[in-house]
């Protein structure tokens, strides 16, 4: 069941604050894709800046890891599951090749330890020959998990419990033991007990980056739509409650909002990443919450009771966050007792007409043309050459990249769909573009499924640069982003 909507003023919330959160967003060249905020379990403000839509998902980076932490919390509080058991134990039988050799520290590596961060090591455990074997076919029984292997292969520095740092091992693991107790994947609980009560959508379309061999990553990978995080804050917020239903503990809550009291050991951390960390969840100076690289959040605020969601491509978080602190905590408790209509009118009609900045042509140029590369793209270098070809739309890119040519309609001045495919692989993408006074043209390619765009910028010498508005945190190449097609692992 969604969440009830209501106005900003009706919950005690002045609306020019969201309004003022809203401008410093788009003026702080943060890239805002949508902004949903719930107070007293009412949705007050709820926008997405076309392209990007209610109906999609975005991946959200390791904002997954609340997700998995919620799959965690629900089979403890089954007792299926308990956070003082070995991981290693709780894995799927056969996920280690035999005579792999395991570490004492990894033999006493807990659940617990996992979804806390405490897993001794002294930095990022995913490596080169992790990230390998995560993502290279080996030919071998998929029964087998090479990636557990490559885990294993350097211990931590230090004794499980003792040592805090951000990993992506720690959270791998524990996806692994939500599959080891399930039989199945953590998409597949989450769709069963979760994410049909937190998205009206009911989670369909919500997919997971996956190794090569079909197991989640766990910490990064979920596409879930806005209304989920909402949701996933929500529930949290109500301390486990749903629609006024247990799903999961008031107990569990506790344990994952609860900083461990390790230090982040990280070299001058951000103020809202010194707070201390819990049980996937970050704590901050107001409140807690679960962030993903590029501005992707569930911000819970007990003290205010509000749930907040925003998804966004951008490199400062912290300034996100300071930017909720300045514009919507202090409009918390404004409103007046009557309520101001046309505030909440003003943020209402704002809220129906956000879009990114969307390229169109100052310029004319021709119907057809064609560029080569240039060097300093930063696309990879199977991504040879552009041209404009007539088509269904304003103009038809063609991009020359592996071996074949892949045609995206753009629109001008309007945002236009196409997908992008190659090799079995596919991406939702949403285009605009144009000719300026100069006779060059762009285009920005908004892989809507993800934070991130792709930039087109022809120039007078005949080339055209290929690049990123920000180089994914995957890679360069954009099929890496993919989770659909009939190459990659399926989304049971």
């Amino acid at each position: 069941m969604p969440l009830p909507t209501s106005t900003p003023s009706a919950q005690g919330v002045d609306a020019l604050g969201i309004l003022a959160l809203v401008d410093a967003l788009e003026s702080g060249g943060h890239d805002p894709h949508s902004l949903l905020v719930a107070r007293h379990g009412h949705v007050i403000a709820r926008g997405w800046w076309a392209p990007y839509a209610p109906e999609r998902v975005q991946l959200v980076y390791s904002l997954s890891k609340s997700f998995t932490a919620t799959a965690v919390g629900l089979l403890v509080d089954e007792g299926r599951l308990s956070l003082d058991q070995p991981v290693l134990d709780l894995l799927p039988p056969g996920d280690l090749a035999e005579g792999v050799e395991v570490p004492d520290r990894y033999r006493r590596l807990t659940l617990g330890h996992c979804l806390t961060m405490a897993t001794g090591h002294d930095a990022e455990g995913w490596g080169p020959d992790v990230l390998r074997a995560a993502h290279e076919p080996t030919g071998d029984d998929d029964h087998v998990d090479p990636v557990l292997a490559a885990i294993l292969a350097t211990p931590q520095e230090h004794e499980p419990g003792s040592a805090w740092a951000y990993n992506q091992v720690a959270t791998y693991l524990a996806a692994g033991a939500v599959r080891g107790v399930t039989g199945s994947s953590v998409l597949s609980l989450l769709r069963e007990r979760v994410l049909p009560l937190l998205d009206p959508s009911g989670g369909a379309d919500v997919a997971w980056h996956r190794t090569a061999t079909g197991r989640e990553l766990g910490f990064s990978g979920i596409h879930v739509g806005t209304d989920a995080i909402l949701g996933l804050a929500q529930l949290y917020l109500d301390h486990g409650q749903w629609d006024g239903s247990p799903l999961l503990s008031p107990e569990w809550v506790d344990t994952a909002t609860t900083s461990t009291g390790l230090p982040n050991r990280e070299a001058d951390p951000n103020p809202d990443w010194r707070e201390g960390y819990g049980g996937s969840f970050w704590m901050a100076r107001h409140g807690y919450r679960g962030d993903g690289a590029y501005g992707q959040y569930a911000i819970v605020l007990p003290e205010q009771d509000i749930a907040l969601a925003i998804t966004s491509e951008t490199l400062d978080m912290q300034a996100v966050l300071d930017l909720v602190w300045d514009h919507l905590l202090p409009a918390v408790g404004q409103a007046d007792e009557v309520g101001d209509e046309l505030a909440d009118a003003a943020l209402e009609e704002r809220l129906d007409m956000l879009t990114v900045p969307t390229p169109s042509s100052s310029g004319p140029g021709p119907e057809a043309a064609r560029w080569v590369r240039a060097e300093d793209s930063t696309l990879p270098e199977a991504y040879a050459a552009m041209s404009l070809a007539p088509g269904g739309a304003a103009y038809e890119v063609v991009l020359d990249c592996h071996d074949t040519q892949v045609r995206l309609d753009v629109g001008d001045g309007e945002w236009v769909f196409s997908t992008f495919a190659v090799g079995g692989v596919e991406l939702p993408v949403m285009s605009a573009g144009g000719w300026d006074a100069e006779g060059c043209f762009s285009a920005d390619l908004r892989l809507v499924e993800t934070p991130h765009t792709l930039q087109l910028r022809t120039r007078t010498d005949g080339t055209v640069h290929l690049g990123w508005r920000e180089v994914p945190l995957y890679g360069a190449e954009p099929l890496d982003l993919a989770v659909h097609g009939s190459a990659l692992p399926r989304q049971d």
